[in-house]
């Protein structure tokens, strides 16, 4: 195979911004070559050199085609009953796998008591949220390049105060998430444990919501009230579980088939398992190297059952454009709410 190039291989290769490429791949990556993944990156073919210089020649004359339609991406909220659980862990390494398989990911971090997505990543974020609010900075400063490509946006104490924001405040940071929505193909966003101020209405826009188990009784118990207080919210799903820290399948599906079952009996609400993830010392290893697990143990068991997790949401994708939004749908719940609150 010819030599693989990295995005500033091919900026050097046709003389494009690094930036203009980016942009070139979110509007016409249906003309660009499959990227090839190689170890924990992303790589471009060398054929794509002669088509972005081509994309870069038609665009500039006037004459290229139109883009293709854009939707926005997956929002997945990755959530629990209480902390401690793997939340974190899962949501950060769940971004890593789909940008290995060519879905261009961001990682919000909308924990207001543990926000520490970066420390597990590895990186330090020179801004948050709060800094776009004080208008010190523009929307794609936001974003921190984490490990294999993905984008982290460490929004902390600024998503969680949506619901006590001003109105303005509310429009240009919800603003400035639909605007990411609209240019990446997947989102998670993990929230803080519990049903606090703040997470409610985000897990009800969410397009789909992971909700993290152990076999632990209370954490079990926690969940469930999650779930409970969300359904009288009026949430309609779908709605996921994952068990982690478990000892056995045999476990895992015990703890899966009773979560499942209480929801169906007593909430009407269908729960779908979509895997789970040994307990592996290799986690506690990795971070402590404040590596992802699954770039630091990309073979581990642990890291293994993350992969096949994030194959069955890619599998049980919708077809077709994404037309709405689920930052929108967060808009529309807090302005009902402060209209109530008058």
């Amino acid at each position: 195979m010819k030599q693989l190039l990295t995005i500033s291989d091919l900026s050097v290769a046709t003389g494009l911004e690094e930036s203009l490429i980016r942009f070139y791949e979110s509007e016409y990556g249906s003309r660009l070559p499959e990227k090839v993944v190689r170890g924990d990156g992303l790589f471009f073919r060398p054929e794509a050199v002669a088509v972005l210089r081509d994309i870069h020649l038609r665009h500039g004359s006037g004459n290229a085609a139109p883009a293709p339609e854009r939707g926005y991406g997956r929002v997945i909220a990755v959530s629990s009953g209480k902390g401690g659980v793997g939340k974190s862990n899962l949501a950060l390494n769940l971004a890593i796998e789909f940008q290995r398989a060519g879905h261009m990911s961001l990682v919000l971090d909308a924990d207001l008591g543990m926000a520490n997505i970066h420390l597990l990543a590895g990186v330090q974020p020179r801004y948050t949220l709060g800094d776009f609010l004080k208008e010190q900075i523009s929307i794609s400063e936001l974003i921190t390049p984490g490990p294999c490509g993905v984008g982290i946006i460490p929004g902390g104490a600024g998503i969680m105060a949506l619901a006590d924001s001003t109105a303005r405040e509310r429009r240009q940071m919800l603003g400035a998430l639909e605007s990411m929505e609209k240019n990446t193909g997947i989102m998670v966003v993990d929230t803080a444990a519990g049903m606090g101020a703040g997470v409610r209405d985000f897990l009800l826009a969410a397009d789909e919501i992971i909700i993290i188990l152990t076999q632990d009784i209370t954490a079990m118990a926690d969940a469930y009230g999650l779930l409970k207080g969300l359904r009288q919210e009026g949430l309609r799903g779908p709605v996921y579980s994952v068990i982690n820290m478990t000892a056995s399948l045999k476990q895992a599906a015990a703890v899966a088939g009773r979560f499942a079952s209480c929801a169906a009996q007593f909430l009407d609400l269908r729960v779908e398992n979509i895997g789970y993830i040994m307990r592996d010392s290799s986690f506690a290893a990795a971070t402590a190297r404040r590596t992802p697990l699954n770039v630091f143990a990309p073979q581990s068991r642990a890291a293994k059952n993350i992969r096949n997790i994030a194959g069955s949401l890619l599998r049980g994708a919708e077809k077709g454009i994404k037309m709405n939004s689920a930052f929108k749908r967060y808009m529309k719940m807090v302005n009902i709410e402060a209209e109530e609150k008058k």
